[in-house]
């Protein structure tokens, strides 16, 4: 794989194209086409073409992409393959919502421990995961250590969170809050806000924007 930077948008396509490719697996075909691809995600096939050169993908003339071989090259690219261990802090309906989400560990993540600080919730499970006290949150990082921290915590205490994972040098947060989070350069920060995509729609019915979209990942 080419150690060359891409661009953020590359990245946030690479999983629908993996996606894609697994459900065509289903199918029986072998081959894909870019012309196909285009037709069924509704992008430009020459973006697509673009976005699987940056990566090193290739297809064979007439035929087009190979779709195993596809498949196990952005797996690997997107670190499918690794399995990144996490902690997620905060058991609301979001927190319970993600640890339900069975498909982060074919994604390469799995969810091994869950914190709060309700005393109503420690000690109960959820899907077989005990709900631990976050005061404790540094010990079990000690003796199972991750790399990423999903925070699905009330907004005033996003910082404080965050703080810790600093002080146990864990290497990545997935912030679900509206909280921008001040962090040392060396922590990945991915915000991911359920409200500023709403902010979003609501902003473009408002302006009587049409209510049918064409597809387009930006």
């Amino acid at each position: 794989m080419s150690s060359k930077k891409i661009s953020g948008a590359i990245i946030r396509r690479l999983p629908m194209y993996l996606f894609f490719f697994k459900d065509l697996k289903h199918s029986k075909a072998k081959y894909v086409s870019a012309i196909k691809i285009a037709e069924s995600l509704h992008i430009d096939s020459t973006q697509i073409t673009k976005d699987f050169k940056s990566v090193n993908i290739k297809g064979k003339p007439k035929v087009g992409y190979e779709i195993e071989v596809v498949i196990g090259l952005l797996e690997k690219y997107l670190g499918y393959d690794i399995l990144r261990k996490a902690f997620l802090v905060g058991v609301g309906n979001l927190g319970t919502a993600l640890l339900s989400f069975t498909e982060f560990n074919m994604e390469g993540m799995q969810i091994i421990k869950v914190f709060d600080n309700d005393i109503k919730k420690i000690g109960k499970k959820i899907n077989k995961t005990e709900i631990l006290d976050i005061k404790t949150f540094e010990l079990h990082n000690k003796n199972t250590p991750v790399d990423i921290v999903l925070i699905t915590v009330p907004t005033d205490q996003a910082q404080s969170i965050a703080d810790l994972v600093v002080e146990c040098n864990i290497k990545a947060i997935w912030n679900f809050t509206t909280m921008p989070l001040s962090v040392i350069d060396e922590i990945i920060v991915e915000n991911t806000c359920i409200d500023s995509g709403l902010a979003m729609i609501k902003w473009k019915l408002q302006n009587k924007m049409p209510l049918i979209y064409k597809n387009r990942v930006l």
